[in-house]
């Protein structure tokens, strides 16, 4: 049956060839005329098209997935192929292949499928009627042992073998961690032993005395430094009553840190002591900032009392005791502008 289909499209192919012909062809050739349900049918749609009259030829579109009618399925879709009609003196011959999956039975249409020309109709394929039935089961439908099983039995000795290497494997990696954690604990000992003992913290009130004495010594202001001497000498203090008191006095300006004391007096510290750095660190910022002037032995004479202030203000064991001991200082003594 399937060859003379495709004996009688050769057959049209060379008459339409020797006629000389020039309309529009489309054919349907499948492979056989009965499937079963569920199996693959072939469609190859042939066309010629001529190309001399300037005709927009639209060829069927097809995507896997899609339903034809009668509850044809489309499984793939190849092409289609474009080439040289050899039915047309000037034409194009497209081949697509289609296949398709039934899965209903009974007698089932295909097609027909049109090629179209600037929304219209030119030509169809006439329509072919598929016989779908039931596979034909074997004649003993009965299930099948499984190819190639064989039963084993297995006995206690054998089920062991079989464990070892997993096993051997466990007892490795306990060894292997074993070890790797001794080796870790040791090189951390080894380390310890190794570190060199840390250096003590200076504490802040000596920090804060060095400075102080080296600017007694030095006296930057008999050379016009009198800026730089006051922002030491605030460093200073600011540098004992933050290591000493625990007060953040570096980072804060000097309205911002009395605020604070007021509202929170410095523990260990009597209020005239407090009161006092703050008028001494205010008249330090009107030399720094305000440009105010002081002369050399003004510096000095600040520079000194300054260095007494932190002395007197070193903490104690005993904070009460230190507070009961302070003496009343003088109010830093102002320089001449």
């Amino acid at each position: 049956m399937v060859e003379l289909r495709f004996i009688a499209a050769l057959l049209l192919t060379l008459s339409a060839t020797v006629r000389g012909q020039s309309e529009p062809v489309i054919n349907m050739l499948v492979d056989r005329d009965s499937i079963g349900v569920g199996e693959l049918l072939t469609v190859q749609l042939i066309s010629d098209e001529p190309l001399a009259g300037g005709q927009r030829w639209q060829w069927p579109e097809f995507s896997p997935g899609d339903t034809l009618t009668q509850g044809w399925e489309i499984i793939s879709v190849t092409g289609p192929d474009s080439s040289a009609s050899t039915a047309l003196e000037a034409g194009l011959r497209r081949v697509q292949n289609i296949a398709v999956m039934a899965w209903d039975t009974g007698a089932l249409v295909l097609g027909p499928f049109a090629l179209v020309d600037s929304g219209k109709v030119a030509a169809q394929t006439a329509r072919t009627t598929v016989e779908v039935g039931l596979v034909p089961l074997e004649d003993n439908p009965a299930p099948k042992p499984m190819q190639g099983f064989k039963a084993y039995q297995f006995t206690w000795w054998e089920r062991l073998q079989s464990a070892l290497p997993w096993v051997f494997g466990v007892i490795v990696s306990a060894l292997l961690g074993l070890w790797l954690y001794k080796k870790w604990r040791s090189r951390e000992a080894k380390e310890m032993q190794e570190t060199p003992p840390s250096t003590p913290e200076i504490p802040a009130h000596v920090t804060a005395l060095a400075l102080l004495r080296q600017l007694e010594q030095d006296q930057p202001w008999t050379q016009g430094q009198g800026k730089e001497a006051q922002a030491v000498l605030s460093e200073a203090v600011r540098v004992h009553l933050q290591g000493s008191f625990g007060v953040k006095a570096l980072e804060r300006t000097t309205d911002e840190l009395a605020q604070t004391l007021r509202s929170a007096p410095i523990q260990g510290m009597a209020q005239e002591e407090s009161d006092w750095m703050i008028a001494l660190l205010q008249r330090s910022d009107l030399v720094k900032f305000a440009k105010q002037d002081m002369d050399g032995d003004a510096h000095l004479r600040v520079v000194q009392e300054s260095i007494e202030w932190i002395t007197r203000t070193i903490p104690s064991p005993d904070p009460a005791a230190q507070v009961e001991s302070g003496k009343p200082p003088s109010s830093p003594q102002q320089g001449h502008a």
